[in-house]
């Protein structure tokens, strides 16, 4: 107040740095650590201004809404993507250009040409789960992972969280061990197998939190299968205040995610996104989204399908009991690929990417 609502300088931060530290019991606070703190906040309260004004709320019942309505207030800009947030566009053959998942006739799948390439600075989810599909790392190399892969994740997972979506993720291992395909040619135990496979997400969970640390983005991995070394143990209420930390929390997969090797990790991502209050579930895979299985051109794809129409009328590569637990839990839930530039900040801000399923479908 004393600089009329200014940016703080160095010494201004030296000073709150250790005010706070005084405030901490045995705890000593850096200036990073408190200018991080303060850009959550100043986060979190442009989300709960926004969804006051939209939805027609008079009061907040977030505790620091008051205290940053009184230091903020209306000189807080509405933040615009600057040149690194331009998510860049697929050069494909196909374009399709829609409104906010409009009721949609099937269209020919490919990459979108027409999008716009600049992710809305008011994103329509506020926390969302990503579930990555453990064969779509692989990307077009012959090796387990395409090293391009992960980082163009990182990259535009920043891009989400720096608009303020509060982003946790689900990762697959059938890049390492396909637990099913060994079942099917071997014989091997169905249960040893899928623990085998736990394993291989929990390998791909830690490549891609290093992938996120490398360009700034804090990431904490939690698994319900033991391995304390390289995650901590799941724990929703920790979960839930990374997240609101600004972290990104990655969980195990199938297993490692649920604490039980027989459920697929589609079905982890869904429980999780339940466990967490999350406003969506986007997977990404490397197809274009759900196939419209009564059309004679195998390549269109639905804009947008409820989850009753799907069961009649879609082919998709994400498990069944995940979608009829996001049908049953009101979670809308986004296919999409994920290796055409810009697709992944696009569907976790919200943007038309893919296919929609949901419980109204088509109007």
């Amino acid at each position: 107040m004393q600089l009329n609502r200014g940016n703080l300088r160095g010494r201004d931060w030296e000073e709150v740095a250790a005010t706070v530290s005084e405030r901490c019991d045995k705890q000593t606070k850096s200036v990073e650590q408190c200018k991080n703190k303060v850009d959550n906040l100043k986060k979190r309260y442009k989300l709960e201004r926004h969804r006051m004004t939209n939805g027609g709320v008079s009061v907040s019942h977030w505790p620091w809404f008051k205290k940053l309505e009184e230091i903020v207030g209306n000189s807080l800009p509405s933040k615009t993507a600057t040149d690194d947030e331009k998510p860049l566009v697929a050069s494909a053959s196909s374009a399709r250009q829609s409104k906010r998942f409009a009721a949609a006739t099937p269209s020919p799948a490919g990459p979108i040409n027409n999008m716009k390439s600049k992710s809305p600075s008011t994103p329509r989810w506020r926390r969302v789960v990503f579930k990555i599909s453990g064969a779509a790392l692989c990307g077009s190399g012959p090796n387990n992972i395409d090293p391009k892969v992960p980082m163009l994740i990182a990259r535009e997972v920043a891009i989400a969280c720096r608009i303020g979506v509060e982003v946790a993720i689900v990762v697959g291992g059938s890049n390492f061990f396909c637990g099913e395909s060994w079942v099917t040619a071997t014989g091997l135990e169905r249960c040893t197998a899928y623990q085998i496979g736990m394993m291989a997400t929990v390998m791909n969970s830690v490549l891609l939190q290093s992938a996120l640390e490398k360009i700034g983005v804090q990431c904490r991995v939690q698994s319900a299968f033991p391995m304390q070394e390289v995650a901590e143990p799941y724990s929703r209420q920790r979960a839930i205040r990374h997240l609101e930390k600004g972290r990104v929390v990655i969980f195990g997969g199938i297993g490692a995610g649920t604490g039980n090797p027989l459920f697929s990790t589609d079905t982890a991502a869904a429980l999780r996104a339940s466990e967490i209050h999350a406003e969506a579930l986007v997977k990404g895979t490397n197809v274009d989204g759900v196939y419209d299985c009564n059309s004679q051109d195998s390549n269109v794809t639905f804009e947008h399908i409820s989850f009753r129409e799907l069961a009649a009328r879609g082919a998709t590569s994400m498990d069944m009991m995940a979608l009829t637990f996001c049908e049953d839990n009101g979670i809308p839930v986004v296919v999409f690929n994920l290796l055409n530039p810009g697709n992944i900040s696009r569907a976790l801000c919200g943007d038309q990417v893919g296919t929609l399923i949901d419980q109204a479908g088509r109007i």
